[in-house]
């Protein structure tokens, strides 16, 4: 009889903790479908600006330029743009109305660090300045900011950029 309750406690046991840590794993999946769905959702914004083509999307580790990025958000998500091309050139256009819309961004990062957990800032880089993007990220007090171009002459802090 004592045996029978050990593994009846043993049973139940196992099932309380498989149910509790259900919900975790349900939210990460669930996180990782809005995460998705953040970064389809800026790529279709973007597509609609004419001369607008997105030439590759990349995700690089922060840890490369920076050594106080926020916790648990170790990853930059890149866009890196180009114009369409007629007659052999570049348009534009299309790059300097969305270089002149830091508020679209801006929008765009929020949706996106919002909802991938382990993004900490997005980068929008062209072609027509290869090494300068434009850069936001999460800063302490939670809130999504522009990083301010500074001197490559000492290292980054979070919340700072440089053009190459």
């Amino acid at each position: 009889m004592i045996r029978n309750v050990s593994s009846g406690t043993a049973i139940l046991l196992f099932a309380l903790v498989n149910i509790t840590t259900l919900p975790t794993t349900v939210k990460a999946q669930d996180s990782n479908v809005e995460c998705k769905k953040a970064v389809a959702n800026a790529k279709s914004r973007l597509r609609k600006i004419p001369n607008v083509l997105i030439e590759n999307t990349y995700t690089k580790n922060l840890n490369e330029l920076y050594s106080d990025f926020p916790k648990k958000r170790p990853l930059e998500y890149i866009f890196y743009l180009t114009g369409t091309k007629r007659k052999g050139n570049i348009v534009e256009t299309g790059i300097k109305k969305l270089e002149n819309s830091p508020q679209f961004m801006k929008n765009i990062s929020q949706d996106i660090i919002s909802k991938c957990g382990s993004v900490g800032a997005v980068t929008f880089g062209t072609v027509l300045a290869p090494g300068c993007g434009i850069t936001f990220g999460l800063m302490p007090n939670g809130k999504i900011k522009a990083f301010e171009d500074v001197d490559v002459n000492r290292p980054l802090k979070w919340g700072e950029t440089f053009c190459t």
